[in-house]
């Protein structure tokens, strides 16, 4: 996808509204799916487990279990998860700023179009080096999901006017889709390791 942005680049390249609209309509749509998947994890990601579920009960999103407590933010009465949150939180800011690229007119020089692929590759890159550090900061956590969300945005404007093509820039929301996969997955294997590891016999992962 980058080397067709390097290669497909011409200062003529105009983005019309309708590419806009289609490409920008499909990141804002997957974005309220995942706000949706944020707030109601199992109905995308339903948990397994060897039947002693029961014996835990699930706050935030996590087991009620001491190794967990790094894994949940707890404000006032609530007890919320920092990544399905930063997830919702990141979705929310990327539906907003998708929004002002649509109505509003801009023009972004080269250069500045690639800086925004690399910020928001590094970004990524980041949120699944974040996951699978045991000592990171539920706080810490929900940041780097903001960001993961904001990542693919600066991604999918960057290849859009790069190529000036609308394909490309569903084929960004596309592999926006596996980022996020990959991002699951990771953190599955996170919880997995802190389950395992646990000498308590109530296995959830």
């Amino acid at each position: 996808m980058i080397v067709a942005s390097v290669f497909s680049y011409s200062e003529q390249n105009v983005i019309h509204i309708s590419d806009k609209l289609v490409v920008g309509g499909a990141f804002i749509i997957s974005c309220i799916f995942g706000i949706y998947a944020a707030v109601k994890p199992d109905w995308i990601y339903p948990k397994g487990g060897d039947g002693q579920q029961s014996q835990r009960k699930i706050i935030g999103h996590h087991p009620d279990c001491e190794e967990f407590n790094n894994h949940v933010i707890k404000i006032k009465n609530s007890i919320l998860c920092p990544g399905c949150y930063g997830l919702a939180l990141g979705s929310v800011i990327s539906i907003l700023l998708m929004s002002g690229y649509i109505v509003f007119p801009i023009e972004i020089q080269k250069i500045h179009l690639y800086v925004l692929i690399i910020l928001g590759m590094l970004l990524i890159v980041l949120n699944f080096v974040e996951i699978i550090i045991p000592a990171t900061t539920a706080y810490f956590h929900l940041i780097s999901n903001i960001f993961l969300v904001i990542s693919f945005f600066l991604i999918i404007l960057g290849i859009l006017h790069l190529t000036g093509n609308m394909i490309f820039g569903l084929l960004a929301v596309l592999i926006s889709y596996l980022w996020l996969d990959t991002r699951v997955q990771l953190s599955d294997w996170r919880h997995s390791q802190v389950c395992q590891n646990c000498i308590e016999s109530c296995k959830v992962y």
